[in-house]
Parts: C-alpha cells; sequence; structure tokens
C-alpha cells in the first residue's frame, strides 16, 4: 500500500467531479454509475468519475444502501416477533430474518432468546421481490451472530474506499491492528479485537468516509496506523 501506485486512485487529474446526466468522453467499458443513451456514455448519480483499468466508472458522493441478492451484510437486530426478527440493514425499511433462515430451531414466541434487540448477525440478502421488500439469511456460507465487537455505520458508496484496490486498505488496517473486521456491503461494519486497536480502526474507517474522494488519503491512513 506504500508504493506511489496504489495511490493513483486519488489523483486530482484522475477525478472528474460529475452530475447525473453528465456526458462522459471515454473509449473504456462502462461500469458502476454509469448509462448509455443513444451509444454515449452518462453519469447516472452524483460523483467522481473514475477511468481505470479500462473501465467508466463514477463513484457517488452520497446514496442509501439498496439491498441486492448475495449481498452479504452486517445486521442489527430492532425488534423481535412470534417467529421473525425485523433487522436493521441500513436501507430505507427494515429487513425479515424468519426463524426458518436463522439455523436454529426456534420455538414459537421465543426469538428473543436466539436473537434480542441490538444484537448483531453477519448476514446474506437471500429475498428482494419487485416492491423492494427484503429478507435476509443466516444459513448462507460464513453468516453467523457476532459477539461482542463493535459497529460502525459508513455511507454504503465508500465501502469500496474502505476495502482498497485488491482489499489493499482493509488488509493493512488488519495487520497493523491485529482486529477481525468484517465489511458489510450496506455500510455497517463490525470490528472486533482490543479496546485501543478497535479504537484506531475506527478512526481509519471513519476518516475514510469523511474523505473517500480527498487527496493523498491513502497516506493519511497509513500515518494514522503507525501512531
Amino acid at each position: 500500500m506504500g508504493k506511489e501506485s496504489s495511490d493513483k486512485s486519488d489523483s486530482v487529474s484522475s477525478r472528474k467531479l460529475v452530475l447525473p446526466g453528465d456526458l462522459l468522453e471515454t473509449k473504456s467499458k462502462p461500469g458502476r454509475g454509469i448509462f448509455r443513451r443513444d451509444g454515449r456514455v452518462h453519469a447516472s448519480v452524483l460523483g467522481y468519475s473514475s477511468d481505470q483499468s479500462g473501465y467508466m466508472n463514477v463513484n457517488a458522493i452520497t446514496g442509501g444502501y439498496t439491498p441486492k441478492v448475495g449481498d452479504k451484510i452486517v445486521a442489527i437486530c430492532v425488534e423481535t416477533g412470534p417467529s421473525v426478527w425485523r433487522m436493521d440493514i441500513g436501507a430505507s425499511f427494515n429487513s425479515t430474518l424468519h426463524h426458518s433462515e436463522s439455523g436454529w430451531k426456534v420455538p414459537f414466541g421465543d426469538t428473543a432468546r436466539f436473537l434480542t434487540i441490538g444484537d448483531a448477525i453477519w448476514a446474506e440478502v437471500f429475498m428482494v421481490d419487485a416492491a423492494g421488500t427484503h429478507q435476509i439469511s443466516l444459513k448462507k456460507d460464513d453468516c453467523r451472530k457476532l459477539y461482542s465487537g463493535t459497529i460502525v455505520k459508513i455511507g454504503p458508496t465508500n465501502v469500496p474506499r474502505v476495502i482498497g484496490k485488491q482489499g489493499s486498505m482493509i488488509t493493512a488496517i488488519r495487520e497493523k491492528t491485529q482486529t477481525r473486521i468484517l465489511i458489510g456491503q450496506n455500510g455497517h461494519i463490525w470490528i472486533d479485537g482490543k479496546g485501543n486497536d478497535i479504537a484506531t480502526v475506527q478512526k481509519a474507517i471513519e476518516m475514510i468516509d469523511n474523505e473517500a474522494n480527498s487527496k493523498g488519503l491513502t497516506k493519511k491512513i497509513e500515518k494514522l496506523l503507525e501512531k
């Protein structure tokens, strides 16, 4: 991450603030934040354009989380029902975790014994219907209940920045702090480790969230981690 090339995405010359509908002159393939009209490429969101590695992207400055099937997320229980839990996943409304998707044998009316208000889980979005309602599951891959730890919430559009190019940013943060970190695609990030290390990770993630499009961000994070 210390290589000069890793900060290429921080270069002012490689980024340009664009508005929804702005025409983008590029020979690259369209990526995220892009739409085509009459054979030409336009920005679909307010953000910074990035023309790299054969793709033109527009990284949105702000934006809420829109669930997609297959997304791995950190969800927080906000309500228990007889056979379901209502989970905050950072979307416009809460998601549902049905007991049949929990992997637990839950007697009717006894959901709070397994998951109560304030508890967090690492889950996967497995259903989004035409009306936009969504359900999550604990029965996929490494999904599970999360014990201890701290949750930091950032803008979902800044998740790629926290991860970094080929995972460089999050790898450096983990190695320097010896913490366990799960990055939800909904912008909820779970951190577990020693108290001082968790605090350092929080500072780093908050800095990335607040300065996602600023110049020299990678070096700022490296300096923070060396303290």
